[in-house]
């Protein structure tokens, strides 16, 4: 995927999960800043807390894009 692709699902994620009514207002402000590996440790985190809002084959593709270690979010 490409680094447009990866922002561009990025976004997305956070968009739905403030639509589902989850306080991404950090995560927001990292994206808006170009801080795009800490929103996607956001995103990450809501996705574990708040299953079934994203699609996590999309959760997957970004955190194996950006490299993401998970292993402390999975604990």
């Amino acid at each position: 995927m490409t680094d447009k692709e990866a922002i561009n699902i990025l976004e997305k994620q956070i968009m739905a999960l403030v639509a589902a009514g989850v306080d991404m207002s950090m995560d927001q402000e990292f994206f808006r800043v170009g801080e795009y590996d800490l929103a996607l440790e956001g995103v990450y985190v809501a996705h574990k807390r708040h299953p079934g809002v994203l699609d996590a084959r999309e959760v997957r593709a970004l955190v194996d894009d950006f490299g993401m270690d998970t292993a402390e979010f999975d604990q």
